[in-house]
């Protein structure tokens, strides 16, 4: 079982913290009733605030937790939703819960944001020198208080070694898809998608979220390739074919791929293969071998290199550092 803590704290968005509580509660219920090995909910969910005590958060209402943080020796995955009041007070204000993030990310813990919730995340520390997201219209304050951050606030979801952050809004929603995919299968993301009516554009490009930003862009022709890719990465792969499957010349697909999404159609690929092999290696038990086949690489040796390059681990340092935040499935 994977236990989740969402952490909470006077003016978070109820939204936030309700949404992300349903969402893993009927995706857990739904993996569990797939699985019937697995025994019970396969998320276990708790709301912790300070004392325990409930918290008062945005338009007057009330949430109860169902515990003080310090009932919790340890959990998987913390959680930080959104913050709807003033965010330098709700920071000076909650120094207990960047202690709680700091030690929890010592140990090795998942720890995610919603929207601006990432501002804890960099107040503890935790996102110095790193890639992140946050909402846009704290952007400024964002990089104010924390320029060693690299904030990227047009990528809807970013994962980055134990961190997760996402850019606000619904996108709680691909949070926790996200982390269902992680810690489950990408059909029963698909199935939480499905039942709380999610675009399911949004819930199959899943795999793919760190790719989400180059999909930011109106050229149509070029999203379809861009879906054909990421069908498709595991073939031998020739860009002149594509090229004719989609009507277009060699010289303009290279053209608008770069002008719509910012890297050339061969750099998209290599990035889907490096994404579906980093998820293999984390839920799956394959050989570096097999697993370099399955991505559509011939040469371990060049897959390896990619590999390392794209981020910073061997494959195998990769498995052995974020296998541990994976609950293997039965």
């Amino acid at each position: 079982m994977v236990s989740v803590t969402v952490l909470l704290f006077d003016y978070a968005l109820a939204a936030a913290v309700m949404g992300i509580h349903d969402l893993l509660y009927f995706a857990g219920n739904a993996y569990q009733r797939r699985h019937p090995a697995s025994s019970g909910g396969h998320f276990q969910i708790r709301l912790a605030s300070r004392d325990g005590q409930p918290v008062q958060v945005m338009n007057r209402l009330s949430l109860t937790a169902h515990c003080a943080i310090s009932e919790i020796a340890a959990s998987d995955v913390y959680l930080v939703p959104t913050i709807a009041g003033d965010i330098e007070q709700s920071l000076a204000d909650n120094q207990w819960l960047v202690e709680v993030l700091r030690r929890a990310g010592q140990a090795g813990s998942l720890l995610g944001s919603n929207s601006n919730g990432s501002f804890f995340l960099a107040e503890a520390g935790l996102l110095h020198g790193k890639p992140a997201t946050t909402f846009w219209d704290n952007v400024e304050l964002f990089r104010a208080r924390y320029p060693q951050v690299d904030l990227r606030p047009d990528q809807l979801l970013i994962h980055d070694g134990n961190i997760l952050c996402d850019a606000g809004g619904t996108s709680w929603f691909d949070l926790g898809l996200y982390l269902v995919e992680l810690f489950c299968d990408h059909q029963t993301a698909m199935d939480t998608a499905k039942y709380f009516m999610v675009d399911l554009e949004r819930a199959t490009q899943l795999s793919f979220t760190p790719l989400a930003s180059k999909r930011h862009h109106s050229d149509q022709t070029i999203l379809e390739i861009q879906r054909w890719l990421e069908c498709h990465y595991s073939e031998a792969v020739c860009l002149a074919n594509v090229s004719q499957r989609f009507g277009l010349s060699n010289r303009s697909l290279a053209r608008r791929f770069k002008l719509a999404t910012g890297v050339t159609p061969l750099n998209y690929l290599q990035e889907v293969r490096l994404d579906a092999a980093g998820r293999q290696l984390v839920q799956s038990g394959a050989s570096i071998e097999d697993i370099t086949n399955a991505v559509g690489y011939a040469d371990i040796s060049s897959f390896i290199r990619l590999f390392k390059r794209r981020t910073g681990y061997s494959p195998s340092s990769y498995r052995a550092r974020f296998r541990a935040l994976h609950v293997p499935r039965p």
